[in-house]
């Protein structure tokens, strides 16, 4: 779904859970979860971020030291959680006041889910 531009599009990394993936799509968004692309294991730089950047996704994990530091050129976008114990509906809730509040996707680059909750 876009309201312009770009679609929304996500990757639940493996330490969220598999559910948020499930709302997304019930809302009309592309979502996967890691496992289920990937499978389970995967290594966030060798195997999730070229996934992510391939597919054009959005990565929504809690992996903060991982993916923090990453420029925008290397990434398609993503949502970071430092309370790893959220619930995965107010996750799914969080990442869709983002799409609200951005509107366009192609604004988006980079934001700290814990913020919207």
């Amino acid at each position: 779904m876009s309201v312009s531009g770009r679609e929304w599009a996500f990757l639940v990394d493996e330490n969220q859970e598999p559910k948020i993936a499930a709302i997304l799509e019930t809302e009309g968004y592309d979502a996967e979860h890691v496992q289920n692309a990937l499978g389970k294991g995967v290594k966030d730089e060798p195997d999730v971020l070229p996934y992510a950047v391939a597919n054009d996704r959005i990565v929504i994990t809690a992996d903060v030291k991982d993916f923090a530091p990453l420029r925008p050129s290397e990434h398609c976008g993503v949502m970071l959680l430092d309370m790893q114990r959220t619930s995965a509906y107010d996750v799914s809730n969080a990442v869709l006041d983002i799409i609200e509040a951005y509107g366009d996707r192609d604004q988006f680059v980079m934001e700290k889910l814990d913020a919207w909750l």
